[in-house]
């Protein structure tokens, strides 16, 4: 790995474990959009997971398959509006059902990253855990600093306008 890969690698992480919830964007199933957000989780292979009330109406909309995910930097981290660091998927979404081997183990993950609320959380019947899998992605950094990125965020290429 390059140096400049190895650094375009690092912030990305850096960013990921800086922001504890991402932006969700999702739509229903007349094509009404949503914009929403959720504690996330992601593993090492680049899978994100969320676990949210069925009472929230992007819970119906991930059932869709289909949702966006942005995970952005705080705006007091930036000193140019215009150019927060972001990293942003276009996903595949799918129910990890309780029964599933990997239950268990991502809602571990989730209570290490977020604390016991995930304790009481479990314990209600209205939560429903989805994997987000990435499947294209960017991750911008400044201005004239947009790469497309993959979801392990191991390649990155560098937009350049009018390509």
């Amino acid at each position: 790995m390059t140096e400049e890969l190895a650094n375009l690698r690092e912030r990305a992480c850096e960013l990921l474990k800086r922001c504890k919830s991402l932006q969700l964007a999702t739509v229903d199933r007349q094509g009404k959009p949503l914009s929403s957000y959720a504690p996330f989780y992601r593993t090492e292979n680049g899978d994100y997971f969320i676990f949210v009330s069925t009472l929230s109406p992007h819970t119906s909309n991930l059932a869709i398959g289909t949702a966006s995910i942005l995970i952005i930097d705080d705006e007091a981290r930036t000193s140019q509006i215009y150019a927060r660091n972001r990293l942003g998927f276009h996903c595949g979404c799918l129910q990890v059902r309780s029964d599933d081997s990997l239950y268990g183990e991502i809602l571990e993950g989730l209570e290490k990253r977020h604390g016991t609320i995930i304790q009481t959380l479990r314990t209600l019947a209205d939560f429903r855990m989805y994997r987000l899998r990435p499947e294209s992605g960017s991750f911008v950094i400044g201005f004239g600093q947009a790469y497309e990125v993959s979801p392990d965020l191991r390649n990155f290429s560098h937009i350049v306008p009018g390509k």
